[in-house]
C-alpha cells in the first residue's frame, strides 16, 4: 500500500503542468490563501447542524497552548483527565460517554490506535507544532465519520502553512522549540513544521519522590500544488513522545518508561465538488515490559454540493500486541458508503458499513432578530476490540441559538450508558464564556472522572502600548474515582485553574511571561495521579 500511494505521488507531480493562473505573488505571499476542506460528507446546511467547535491556529497561539490536553481543556462538554503532569497518558470524556467514545481523525481519515485494549486514543501524545486547526464535532457522528464517533469525533487539520515563524520557551523544567518554513518552489507550496518540548517536573503518582519527565518530537512536512483546476496535495507526519512513567502502584515507581512513536502519510487529489485521498498511518509503542503496534490503509472519495454528496471509503488495519502476560494479533476491514441531502430546513445523512447502517437528520430554523433553533437525531456504532463488545449508540440535541448566546439540551444512549445535560456557551472575538450541567449513569450507576458541573472563560485584552493579557479559566466540580489502594469509591474536590499569559510585541518579537495555575491548586486527576502546580514561563516568538 506504501508503494502504491508513493507511486499515486509521482504520478501526481507529473500531471499536466499548467498554472492555475497568473496570479502575482507579494513577498513570496500568495494572493488567495486556499486550505482543502477535508471536510466529511456534510453540506452547507448539515455543517450549521452538527454542533462543531473550530479551534484555528491563531487561537492556540494566542492562548499559549502547547499540548492538546490544554487545547481541549477548554471546549465546552468536554473532560480531560491527564494521569500526571505533560506527556502522561490523557483521556477524553466527550458529554459523558467512555474516553473510547471519542473518534480522533486526521485531516478527515481516522488515526484511533487498534492496538490500544479498548481502541482510544491518547491526547496525551498530541502537541500543536504542526496543527493549523482542530475541529471538535460533538455528539453521535457515525453518520459522518463511521465506527467509534459514538460520542463525537476531533479532527487535525494539517496543511500548508503560509507562515515563516519561531517559536521558544521554557523555565527550569520545562523547554519548549518549534517552528514553521513556507516556501514556494516550482509552483509548489511547501511548509515544514517542528517542535519539541522537554520536561521534567513531578512526579506521575501522588506521594513520589521521583520526577517523570517527557521529551517530544514532532515534525510535519505539506505540499501542495494547482493543475488548472487539480488540487495535488501530501502530508506527511511523524512524532515521537518518550515518557518516563510510574507503575500502577506506589509500591512501583522506578525504572518505568514508554516510547510512543506515530507516523501518517496522505496524498489526495481535489478536483471541483470531488475528492480523493489516500491515507496511511502506523503506531508503535514500546514500554518496558510490552511492545504494541498497529498499521492502517485508508482511500476516502467524496462528492459534495451545497445541497447533495456521495462518497466511500474503505479501511484496513492490523495490530499486534506483546507483553509478559499474553501475545495477541489482530486485524480488519471495512468498505462503507455514504450519501447526504439537503431540502429546505431539513438534512439528512446516511451511511452503510459492512455490516452497520447509521443516519442522522438534522434541522435548522432561522427566525428574525438573530434566533434560530436546530435539532437533530442521530445513530451510531462502535467496532469491538480485544477487551470491548461492539455498542450501539443514539443521540438527541437541541440548540437554541440568539446572536453570541447558544444553549443546547443533549442526550446519549450508549449501550447501558446514558448521558444528559445542558450547555451554554457565550462567544465573542476576544471573550468566550460556558457553562454546563452534565449526568452520566450506567444502570443508573453515577460514572468515574464525569463532574456534573464545569465553568470556564478565555479572554484576551490588547492594550495600547503594545502589551496582551490573556486569561484562561476552568472550574470543574465534583466528581467520583477510584481509590488507587483499595479500589473503593471516593469523592473527589472541585478544582479551579487559572492561568494568565503577559506578551509584549516589541519590534515584530512577541516575548511573553505565563503563570500557569495560578492558585497553586493541589489536585489530582485521575486520584493517585499528581498534576503540576503553579509554574512560571518566559517565551518568545517571531514571525518572518
Amino acid at each position: 500500500m506504501i508503494r502504491l500511494i508513493l507511486m499515486i505521488v509521482l504520478v501526481s507531480m507529473n500531471f499536466a503542468q499548467a498554472k492555475t493562473d497568473d496570479c502575482k505573488w507579494d513577498d513570496n505571499i500568495p494572493c488567495v490563501t486556499i486550505y482543502p476542506k477535508y471536510t466529511n460528507n456534510s453540506n452547507a446546511l448539515g455543517d450549521k447542524i452538527t454542533p462543531t467547535k473550530t479551534i484555528k491556529k491563531s487561537e492556540i497561539d494566542k492562548y499559549n497552548l502547547i499540548d492538546l490536553p490544554k487545547v481541549l481543556n477548554y471546549v465546552q462538554g468536554l473532560d480531560i483527565t491527564q494521569s500526571g503532569p505533560t506527556g502522561q497518558q490523557s483521556s477524553v470524556f466527550m458529554r459523558g460517554t467512555n474516553s473510547n467514545h471519542t473518534l480522533v481523525l486526521l485531516n478527515g481519515i481516522p488515526i484511533n490506535d487498534t492496538s490500544t485494549p479498548t481502541g482510544a486514543h491518547d491526547v496525551g501524545q498530541d502537541f500543536m507544532f504542526n496543527v493549523v486547526q482542530i475541529d471538535v464535532y460533538k455528539g453521535s457522528a457515525g453518520a459522518h465519520w463511521g465506527a467509534d464517533a459514538v460520542g463525537g469525533a476531533i479532527n487535525f487539520r494539517t496543511v500548508v502553512d503560509y507562515d515563516k515563524r519561531y517559536k521558544i520557551s521554557g523555565n527550569g523544567n520545562d523547554q519548549t522549540i518549534s517552528g514553521n518554513y513556507y516556501t514556494r518552489l516550482n509552483d509548489f507550496d511547501i511548509s515544514v513544521s517542528a517542535g519539541q518540548h522537554k520536561s521534567e517536573n513531578v512526579s506521575a503518582l501522588s506521594g513520589a519522590d521521583e520526577k517523570d519527565g517527557t521529551n517530544n518530537k514532532t515534525i510535519g512536512v505539506n505540499v501542495s500544488k494547482w493543475y488548472d483546476l487539480v488540487h495535488w496535495r501530501t502530508s506527511w507526519f511523524a512524532r515521537n513522545t518518550f515518557t518516563d512513567i510510574d507503575g500502577h502502584s506506589l509500591a512501583i515507581q522506578d525504572g518505568k518508561w514508554a516510547d510512543n512513536t506515530f507516523y501518517a502519510l496522505q496524498t489526495g487529489l481535489d478536483y471541483k465538488n470531488t475528492s480523493l485521498t489516500f491515507h496511511t498511518h502506523e503506531y508503535d509503542r514500546d514500554y518496558d515490559d510490552s511492545h504494541y503496534d498497529s498499521e492502517n490503509y485508508t482511500i476516502r472519495g467524496t462528492h459534495q454540493t451545497s445541497k447533495w454528496g456521495i462518497g466511500f471509503d474503505y479501511k484496513h488495519n492490523e495490530s499486534y500486541g506483546k507483553s509478559q502476560w499474553s501475545e495477541n494479533t489482530g486485524y480488519g476491514h471495512n468498505l462503507g458508503y455514504f450519501y447526504n441531502l439537503s431540502y429546505d430546513i431539513f438534512s439528512w445523512h446516511h451511511r452503510f458499513d459492512e455490516e452497520h447502517e447509521t443516519y442522522k437528520l438534522g434541522f435548522l430554523k432561522e427566525l428574525n432578530d438573530g434566533f434560530s433553533i436546530s435539532g437533530s437525531t442521530s445513530t451510531s456504532y462502535k467496532d469491538k476490540t480485544q477487551y470491548t463488545a461492539i455498542e450501539y449508540g443514539e443521540s438527541q440535541e437541541l440548540t437554541f441559538t440568539k446572536n453570541n448566546f447558544a444553549t443546547t439540551i443533549f442526550q446519549n444512549d450508549i449501550g447501558d450508558l446514558n448521558t444528559d445535560g445542558i450547555e451554554f456557551s457565550y462567544g465573542q472575538k476576544d471573550f468566550k464564556l460556558f457553562a454546563s450541567h452534565l449526568n452520566s449513569k450506567k444502570k443508573e450507576v453515577v460514572q468515574l472522572r464525569r463532574p456534573n458541573w464545569a465553568l470556564g472563560f478565555m479572554h484576551n485584552h490588547d492594550f495600547d502600548n503594545n502589551f496582551s493579557l490573556t486569561t484562561n479559566y476552568k472550574y470543574k466540580g465534583k466528581h467520583l474515582d477510584i481509590h488507587n489502594s483499595n479500589w473503593s469509591t471516593i469523592s473527589m474536590p472541585e478544582t479551579h485553574l487559572l492561568d494568565l499569559n503577559l506578551g509584549y510585541n516589541y519590534h515584530g518579537i512577541q516575548f511573553g511571561v505565563s503563570m500557569l495555575n495560578l492558585f497553586d491548586e493541589n489536585y489530582e486527576s485521575p486520584h493517585g495521579f499528581s498534576q503540576e502546580g503553579r509554574k512560571f514561563t518566559l517565551g518568545f516568538n517571531k514571525s518572518f
